[in-house]
């Protein structure tokens, strides 16, 4: 990025100390963590094999992930049609070929409605999962020049529906119906497992198909807590009940630069949930494999994110942890906020002293929340990290770069400063302005998601599409 017109960036007015320098007379405040293991890499790019799960030093097939076969596309996660037309590379734990899926004769289009209902239990009979996803795959083929992609983007949501896992290891029982308490019958959706696509300390991420709608989805999951062990482990309790939190808060937002959560399910070995299926990857993993963005790529995903942050706090939600790993990016350049793990709900989003507790990535987080005892914090911590998020695009580095994360939380609480710009990076007086309203110190004075939506920064050239990363 090398527009015209380019300045040096100068720091914001109300940053009192150089960079690189703290004083270690001032006393940290009570909630100040020991050093975290919080330390996220830089975005050195990736040099991509033709056939990155082949070992040619050995000649031999030593498959790392069918989401690092990148031959041909940036995208780690490959669109549902791609999915289909290798359903033995992502859902090889299976016998593809073993007639496991109940299929009733007769009934509706499940893809056509919200919550399908299921056809009455008659003439059942079973289909493999390859020949599920074949048909699966023709009718995808079908609804791509018959229906309009507004409506094809659309997940089905089974919200207190009977989910059941599909496995080929052993014989699944049929399901029975069940009703609601109104009497109506409640939706079955049968679903199967695939490949891991994802994975944290104590949850995984699986690609996963719905053999009742035919759509590809993402299914977060927990352990439960069962030995003696891990029931004393309050860290792996509060996991699981913030991923009931996490549902019980998101399973009614809708909208485009959101991930859908689509279910929830408890069993007694896990806990999941179910979202919507992105294929493309994340805007750090495109980072990772690509370097810093073109400036109009930057803009686009930025007005994209505070898109979707502004109706998240319009909903009442602080996400609380957005960074470049958590904003996904499909393969039409189409942003969607993830990873709602630590988000709260609250009445007033904006009041002053919503919340005290300090929570989030080191490096993505704003001033007041390493100092939350003193004032708390509200929906400004967000837009902080979009200011980092944005750093992170134009620079192709974390924010705080080659530091670690007890000297930035040092750096935040006691000199007042934001990150730091390499020397290398120019921006622009608009690009600069922007930046400094994100990292305002005194959080009345960083604009609402909807304001810095406005900012001139960010107005995309005449005509611009997205190009696709080369």
């Amino acid at each position: 990025m090398n527009p015209s017109n380019t300045k040096k960036p100068s720091p914001p007015a109300d940053v009192p100390s150089p960079p690189g320098s703290y004083d270690r007379s001032r006393t940290p405040p009570a909630n100040l963590p020991g050093p975290p293991d919080l330390l996220s890499p830089a975005y050195p790019v990736q040099t991509r094999r033709p056939y990155p799960h082949l070992d040619t030093s050995s000649n031999k097939d030593v498959r790392r992930s069918t989401f690092d076969d990148v031959d041909s596309t940036w995208a780690p996660r490959p669109p549902p049609e791609a999915v289909f037309a290798r359903i033995e590379d992502f859902f090889k734990d299976h016998d593809l070929d073993r007639p496991v899926i109940e299929m009733p004769s007769g009934g509706t289009s499940p893809t056509t409605t919200e919550n399908p209902i299921p056809a009455p239990q008659r003439n059942r009979h079973k289909k493999s999962i390859r020949v599920v996803a074949a048909e699966l795959k023709k009718r995808a083929s079908r609804m791509e020049s018959s229906v309009p992609a507004v409506l094809r983007k659309r997940n089905t949501k089974f919200w207190g529906s009977k989910v059941e896992e599909v496995t080929t290891e052993t014989e699944v029982p049929p399901v029975p119906s069940e009703s609601s308490p109104g009497g109506a019958v409640k939706p079955i959706f049968r679903w199967i497992r695939g490949e891991l696509i994802g994975k944290g300390t104590y949850g995984k991420v699986y690609l996963a198909l719905n053999a009742t709608t035919g759509e590809m989805i993402a299914v977060k999951q927990v352990e439960i807590p069962r030995t003696a062990s891990d029931i004393t482990d309050a860290r792996q309790i509060t996991v699981v009940e913030a991923l009931k939190l996490e549902s019980e808060t998101l399973k009614d937002l809708d909208h485009p630069n959101i991930v859908q959560y689509l279910g929830f399910e408890e069993t007694p070995s896990f806990l999941s949930i179910f979202l919507e299926y992105v294929p493309g990857g994340s805007i750090a993993s495109c980072l990772r494999r690509h370097g810093k963005f073109d400036e109009e790529v930057t803009k686009s995903f930025t007005g994209q994110i505070l898109d979707g942050l502004e109706y998240l706090h319009g909903k009442g939600i602080l996400h609380r942890d957005l960074k470049a790993d958590n904003i996904l990016v499909e393969m039409n350049g189409i942003c969607k906020i993830s990873d709602f793990g630590i988000s709260k709900r609250t009445d007033d989003v904006n009041q002053a002293g919503a919340y005290t507790s300090m929570q989030g990535t080191v490096f993505w987080m704003a001033p007041e929340v390493i100092n939350s005892q003193k004032g708390g914090y509200n929906s400004k911590v967000d837009i902080w990290s979009v200011g980092c998020v944005v750093y992170e695009m134009w620079t192709g580095q974390r924010p705080w770069n080659g530091q670690e994360a007890m000297a930035v939380l040092l750096h935040l609480y006691q000199n007042r400063q934001s990150p730091p710009l390499p020397e290398s990076i120019s921006l622009s007086p608009l690009a600069d302005d922007f930046r400094q309203k994100c990292f305002a110190m005194d959080p009345d004075l960083r604009p609402s998601a909807a304001e810095l939506r406005q900012h001139p920064y960010l107005e995309l050239q005449p005509g611009w599409q997205f190009p696709g990363f080369q």
